[in-house]
Order: C-alpha cells, then sequence, then structure tokens
C-alpha cells in the first residue's frame, strides 16, 4: 500500500513539474516574441514643434502618435513600441504662425535639412538588432521621405525589412501632396524651398509594403486638388489646411482635451484606417498603403458651422449645410484625379469631365442634401456617414513595368487585423526615453551651424546629407454640431 502511495505521488510530482515547464515554455516564447516584435518609433514633428517630448508642444504628441497610427499601421509596433522624439529646428520662413519662426526663422530647406541629419543620427544610434518605424507629419513626412529615398540609395534601392514608415498630412504625397503640385517650381530661391520629390514607392521587392501614408480628405498640405482651375476646391483646401491639417494627433500640445482629429473618435479613426473594415479608404502602389479619411465635413462649410455655434443660431445653420454640402462635395471633387495616389501628379489644367457621370452625380446629391436637412430639423430621416473618396479602393501595380525581378503587386484591399488605440495608449508615455546624443543640437543650432549646404541635401537627395525640416500643423476642437473642426487655433504643430 505504501509502495503505491508513493508511486502515486511521485507521479503526481512528475506531472506537476511538467504543466511547470511547459507552461514557464509558453512564457517564455510569448516573451521572446514580444521583444522581437518590439521597435523603436522615430517621431519627426511637424513645423512649430521643435521637440515633441517637451511640454507644451510635445504634450500627447508621441503617446498620440503611437496609438492613432503607428501601432495600428506597424506591425513591429504592434506588441510594443518605445518612441523617441527627432527634435530638429521645425520652422518654415517667413511665415507668422506660432512656432514657424516668422521673419526670423529659418527656411524651409535649411529646417528640413537640420531635420534629416537628426534622423539620421538617431537611426544610427538604435540598436543594429531593433526594427525602426520612421513616423512624419507633415514637414516631418518631408523628412521622413528623404530619409526614406536615402536608405534605398545606400542599400541597394532596397530598403532592409527592419525599417518601416508611417506619413501622415504628408506635402510630398505623390498625389495631392502640395509640394508635388507645386513640382513645376522646383527651388524657389526666396522661399529657399525646393517643390517636387515625391516620397519614394520603389524601395522593397514586391508585394512587400514598408510605408503607410495617411491623410485627411481636402487637408489643404496633403490632399490639395489636381485641377487649381476649379476655385471652389482651391478655397476648400485653403480652409482644410486651418481646419483639418493640424488636428491628425488632436488631442496635443495646448489643445482642449475635447479636441478630435477633425470630428473622429478615436474608435471612429480605427475604424477609418482599418482597410478590412474601410477599404474604401484605402489604395496600395508599390511598397505605400495609402489612407484617405473621409471628411466628415467640408471645411469650406465649417466658418458657416462656427457662426451657428457663435450665434446660436446652429438650428438655422447646420440644416442649410446639410442640404449643399453633397453638391457642394460632388463639384469639389471634380478638381481630383484619385485614381493613383502614387502616382506623382503635379498640377493639371483642364479636368476631363464626363457630363452624363456629373448630371448623375448631382443628381444624386440634391436628394442626399435633403435626406440630411431632413434629419436636423428633426424628421425621420437620419444623416448619412461621410463619403469615402470618390476612387475606386483598388490597389494599382506598374503594369507596364518590373522592379527587383519582381511583378508588380497584386490587387488587395484589406489589411491584417489590428490592435486598438485604447489597448495602447496607456503604456506609451512610460517607454517615451529622452533624445539620444547627436554630434550637435539641430533645435538650438544657427543656419549656418545646421547644414553646410541644404540645396544639395533637398535638392539632389544625396545620400547622408547634413540638416532637416520639420511640417506643417496646426489645431482645431469639435464643432458644436459634431461633425468636425470648429474654430482653429494658431497652435504649433
Amino acid at each position: 500500500m505504501r509502495q503505491y502511495v508513493k508511486g502515486a505521488a511521485r507521479s503526481v510530482a512528475v506531472a506537476v513539474v511538467a504543466i511547470v515547464a511547459t507552461v514557464a515554455a509558453a512564457l517564455g516564447a510569448t516573451i521572446t516574441a514580444a521583444v522581437n516584435l518590439a521597435a523603436i518609433a522615430l517621431i519627426v514633428p511637424g513645423t512649430g514643434t521643435p521637440n515633441p517630448a517637451v511640454p507644451p508642444q510635445g504634450t500627447n504628441y508621441m503617446q498620440n502618435a503611437v496609438a492613432y497610427y503607428i501601432a495600428p499601421k506597424a506591425p513591429s509596433c504592434a506588441v510594443f513600441c518605445t518612441p523617441e522624439p527627432v527634435p530638429y529646428i521645425a520652422q518654415f520662413w517667413p511665415f507668422p504662425f506660432p512656432g514657424w519662426g516668422g521673419l526670423s526663422g529659418a527656411k524651409w530647406n535649411v529646417s528640413v535639412a537640420s531635420g534629416v541629419q537628426s534622423l539620421n543620427d538617431q537611426i544610427g544610434a538604435v540598436d543594429p538588432a531593433d526594427d525602426i518605424v520612421i513616423f512624419g507629419y507633415s514637414q516631418g513626412a518631408t523628412v521622413s521621405s528623404i530619409v526614406k529615398r536615402q536608405l534605398a540609395q545606400d542599400n541597394g534601392g532596397v530598403i532592409p525589412d527592419r525599417y518601416s514608415f508611417v506619413l501622415i498630412g504628408n506635402p510630398n504625397r505623390p498625389n495631392g501632396g502640395l509640394f508635388e503640385r507645386l513640382a513645376a517650381l522646383g527651388t524657389v530661391p526666396i522661399l529657399d524651398a525646393t517643390f517636387g520629390q515625391p516620397t519614394p514607392t520603389d524601395t522593397t521587392v514586391l508585394p512587400a509594403v514598408n510605408t503607410t501614408d495617411i491623410a485627411f480628405q481636402y487637408d489643404g498640405v496633403a490632399d490639395f486638388p489636381k485641377y487649381p482651375i476649379n476655385l471652389l476646391a482651391d478655397l476648400n483646401a485653403v480652409a482644410g489646411f486651418w481646419y483639418i491639417h493640424g488636428t491628425y494627433l488632436a488631442p496635443k500640445g495646448s489643445d482642449p482635451a475635447t479636441a478630435t482629429p477633425y470630428g473622429y473618435t478615436v474608435p471612429e479613426l480605427e475604424q477609418a484606417i482599418d482597410c478590412s473594415h474601410s477599404p474604401k479608404n484605402c489604395q496600395t502602389y508599390n511598397d505605400t498603403l495609402y489612407i484617405t479619411i473621409p471628411a466628415k465635413t467640408l471645411p469650406i462649410m465649417q466658418p458657416l458651422l462656427d457662426f451657428g455655434a457663435a450665434t446660436g443660431t446652429t438650428a438655422l445653420i447646420k440644416p442649410l449645410v446639410s442640404l449643399i454640402s453633397p453638391v457642394t462635395r460632388v463639384l469639389i471633387e471634380t478638381g481630383y484625379d484619385r485614381s493613383n495616389y502614387g502616382a506623382p501628379s503635379p498640377f493639371g489644367l483642364i479636368p476631363a469631365i464626363n457630363p452624363i457621370t456629373l448630371t448623375a452625380d448631382l443628381a444624386s446629391a440634391v436628394g442626399q442634401g435633403i435626406h440630411d436637412a431632413l434629419g436636423d430639423l428633426g424628421g425621420s430621416p437620419t444623416p448619412s456617414a461621410p463619403s469615402a473618396p470618390s476612387s475606386p479602393a483598388v490597389t494599382l501595380a506598374a503594369a507596364t513595368a518590373t522592379r527587383n525581378g519582381q511583378a508588380a503587386a497584386k490587387p488587395t484591399a484589406t489589411d491584417p487585423a489590428e490592435p486598438k488605440a485604447s489597448q495602447i495608449r496607456g503604456s506609451i508615455a512610460a517607454s517615451a526615453k529622452p533624445v539620444r546624443p547627436q554630434s550637435h543640437s539641430p533645435a538650438n543650432a544657427s543656419v549656418t551651424d545646421t547644414v553646410t549646404d541644404p540645396k544639395n541635401a533637398i535638392g539632389s537627395l544625396e545620400p547622408k546629407p547634413a540638416g532637416a525640416a520639420p511640417s506643417t500643423e496646426r489645431s482645431t476642437t469639435t464643432a458644436a454640431s459634431g461633425r468636425g473642426g470648429a474654430g482653429a487655433t494658431a497652435a504649433a504643430a
């Protein structure tokens, strides 16, 4: 009997040890996988924010960048991500917006060059075993685009897999970015600003994608009309700069706590950039996934909504805006060509408009406007959801050419499951590290100290130029109408 008990006890002990060992091995594998998936996110801010880790401009800046855009779109940051700031001059002479420098500020190419050098310094300080996500906002996206081209040049045309890019409000978006629309200007001597140079899309072996480019529809910096003859579209884009461009990371800096990315709550933003949920917002070309988030409100209508909120006449103004917005949107869209966001597209002369299609679209828009206005007046209809950009949501590939021995990418309109921003944001702030030591401090350097040849650094994109620059951002709060940004504030980016 004793021998039986001893044998049973021994068997139980062996089983317990085996279970503990199995659990420990599983935990070890999970932890190892999490470590392997961790990455360094280098945050390159926009104009007016020389250091995204320093308040007041840097309040919530890196935290929201990771939670809203990096973690959902960069697989190496899906489990854990350490954001680190990339400080630089971040000014744009001669514009007098807060933080931009005004008449005493650095010119665009000098500022961009300081950012390029700072970003390269940061990249060089990262452990070679770590993955790197480069995040650029507005002028910071210009900096990131230049470094992306340099990395491709330094590696035989193919950027190593450890690098990925997330760009928002990108002035160099090939189709829509204001700097590419103005490509014919080249380098403007007085401004010392170089236009053109679209973000490259040929830096991977297809069908690999290493870049996500996110823009709000009608953002005047990243989604400017192709055909300036459409003055209505031009005015709407100018309003988009004021009301949309600075809100991607809201609330940040001195924003009120209720500020949102142009009227989108965090859950709504999660769905808008999730291509499996919102495929019409997504388009892939070569190495880049383009996401265009529909504007809930036409920026050109936002002053009317602000006026209604300020005068207590929202009940009158909002139905009027709802009535005319659909038709106005159709007319504005005739100023765009959304067929391929990856094709460099400077300004065009006259759009090709199909009168039959336009007539049908206008007729449908009239009905939609009546429907939405009745909803605002308290009738039974429910106001419609924002319309996705009008081009088809397909993947576009270079059909007539091959690259790196690979055929052009095949169409796809879906994305892997993505983590929720609300699941990520809480653990990010504690993981942010101080900026690493650099060869000099671009944020404090003089123009002459920062870069020896800014034209070369920006114009020819030679590998490892000295210097770099920031981006253009402003801040808005949610309108009383609940449809978008209300009064714009002159907050720094």
